[in-house]
């Protein structure tokens, strides 16, 4: 039943309550979204009504005003944390001495908009997941100042976000006439409200519809398809148990999506590269999968690709963790993430159990990610989505193909480790490539030094955001020194090579300015990284730090190169 009505009236019952099933995706408005709903109250023209949009609601009971919200959950969320800043922001312009007259002339009653949309004699109005629903609390309802969000959820980082959008946006307006008719326009905003009582009748409306602060994802479509397909193909009359089994798998893969980097449907994508049974889109590899099946096993092909699905989801949690610690699929990640993700969820699923084996296949695609970035800047074509499409579970097949190409590359007629070396040997290495080089060479210097542990995958790409561990490439004599003029030849063939660079840590790098090296010394000696060490004790031994101390330390380093990439005899 479709209704037009107004936000507020949503609320009108004493004991209507709204929740967002578990199986939708958490909080995820940004900035964009958060600014874009203040500029619209800031500018929207006196006297015209506000539109905020299409609600969708299950209400599988119809003896209760109790609802899910299947679409329109960003915007009922936000709109919830609004009046809860608001109410906040007023009772402390209250407790300053200010007297609070609604738009009519009247007292204004914070208390029916905390009853309306956040809690009512104990009964909760709004609930968000299941897995945020506790900081919400804490942060909205309590109102908690000092409430912490999960570090592992970045939707609770996101509600958290919003929060401090809006009290600052609030605090910053002097008129409290403005901000009651911001509440005003949000109340009393225009919305169309359709509520349906059948689970599988509201996800297929929900496939088709656009929510107005983030679009919906291809994975929310391809869900709603899933629980659809489970209606319609189901020849045992259980397909509430298919879709029920759906809607489990869904609620374990967005919070699974709250632990991991990439976003669901890139995962979604390289799942479909890894395991879909052609080139085509996941949703028409769906389709052509479905419709092979008999009509008797169509709903476990379903269960079937929702688990194969979330383990995918599950492989990248597992993947990245590893990428923090010690593992040759840090290299991959950083390198060339987008080539290499499909085939290494095919290995990990293959052969997760015999972790040796994985780290083995990863390090000849390691090298092979390393060379391709490294010789040269013209080379795009790969081949590690084919194999991964391909791969049917043989390893010593798949270790000998990745040793060919890790020698050759990926075409005839490349030079691949020739170009491989003549980079290296050149004069211009100041780029990303070599940061990742220069991390290998430092684990290189700890591992043949006692009691030194190699820096992890954690550190090096900073997964903690850490502002000390935010390695730099920095030139060792610096760019502009001050009143040093270098000669063009010394500018041109120097200044950028490999033994000018080094990893510094953000504070070390700070504090070098643009001093000469041989001003540094303490920097370097005192710096955690051993290679920074070995420069000091150049400098130490030198006194200068000019070309043949620069040369020097290049062929060391591409010596190193050369031997640690060097594609194994076995």
């Amino acid at each position: 039943m479709l209704n037009l009505t107004k936000f507020e009236d949503l609320f009108a019952s004493d004991d209507a309550t709204y929740e967002i099933p578990q199986y939708q995706r958490a909080y995820a408005w940004a900035d964009k979204q958060l600014d874009q709903l203040l500029t619209d109250l800031r500018e929207q023209p006196a006297g015209k009504d506000y539109y905020l949009g299409h609600f969708l609601l299950e209400r599988p009971d119809v003896t209760k005003r109790h609802y899910y919200v299947i679409d329109g959950q960003q915007r009922l969320t936000t709109v919830a944390m609004f009046f809860s800043c608001l109410i906040g922001e007023l009772e402390g312009r209250k407790a300053n001495g200010e007297t609070l007259v609604d738009l009519d002339g009247g007292s204004v009653d914070m208390w029916r908009w905390e009853e309306r949309y956040l809690l009512r004699r104990g009964l909760r109005r709004f609930r968000t997941v299941a897995v945020d629903d506790d900081f919400f609390r804490r942060a909205f309802i309590e109102r908690q100042p000092d409430a912490e969000p999960d570090p592992g959820r970045q939707s609770q980082k996101r509600l958290l976000n919003a929060r401090q959008v809006f009290q600052k946006a609030l605090a910053a307006e002097p008129e409290t006439a403005t901000l009651l008719r911001w509440a005003q326009l949000l109340a009393t905003a225009s919305v169309s409200a359709f509520e349906e009582s059948d689970k599988v009748r509201a996800t297929q409306i929900f496939a088709f519809q656009n929510d107005r602060g983030a679009k919906l994802t291809t994975l929310e479509k391809l869900k709603a398809y899933l629980m659809h397909r489970a209606y319609l193909d189901d020849a045992t009359a259980q397909a509430s148990h298919t879709i029920d089994h759906v809607e489990r798998i869904f609620a374990d893969i967005y919070t699974l999506t709250e632990e991991i980097d990439l976003g669901e449907d890139t995962v979604l994508r390289y799942h479909n590269i890894a395991f879909g049974a052609s080139w085509e889109d996941a949703f028409e590899n769906f389709k052509a999968g479905l419709r092979a099946a008999v009509p008797a096993a169509k709903s476990a092909w379903i269960t079937d690709y929702c688990n194969s699905l979330r383990q995918s989801f599950l492989t990248v949690r597992e993947v990245t963790r590893q990428a923090a610690g010690h593992s040759h699929v840090t290299g991959l990640l950083f390198l060339r993430g987008e080539d290499n993700w499909p085939l290494i969820l095919k290995i990990q699923r293959q052969h997760g159990r015999d972790q040796g084996l994985c780290e083995r296949l990863y390090r000849l695609m390691e090298i092979v990610s390393f060379k391709l970035e490294f010789s040269t800047g013209d080379y795009r074509t790969h081949e590690f989505h084919s194999l991964a499409k391909h791969y049917q579970g043989k390893p010593d097949e798949l270790s000998q193909t990745l040793r060919e190409q890790a020698q050759n590359g990926f075409r005839w007629w490349w030079t691949f480790t020739q170009n491989f070396h003549d980079r290296l040997d050149g004069d211009h290495h100041y780029d990303r490539v070599t940061r990742y080089l220069l991390w290998q060479y430092e684990n290189w210097l700890r591992r043949s030094s006692p009691n030194s542990m190699p820096v992890s995958g954690a550190d090096f790409l900073n997964v903690w955001q850490v502002a000390r561990w935010e390695g730099t490439l920095d030139h060792i004599t610096p760019q502009h020194p001050h009143d040093t003029m270098y000669p063009e030849e010394f500018s041109k063939t120097r200044l950028h090579n490999l033994g000018n660079l080094a990893l510094l840590m953000l504070g070390p790098n700070a504090s070098k300015q643009n001093k000469l090296p041989q001003h540094c010394i303490p920097i370097f000696a005192n710096s955690t990284y051993l290679a920074d060490r070995e420069i000091a004790n150049v400098l130490q031994a030198a006194g200068q730090w000019e070309e043949p101390q620069i040369l020097a330390r290049k062929q060391r380093i591409v010596d190193f190169a050369k031997a640690y990439w060097a594609v194994p005899t076995n």
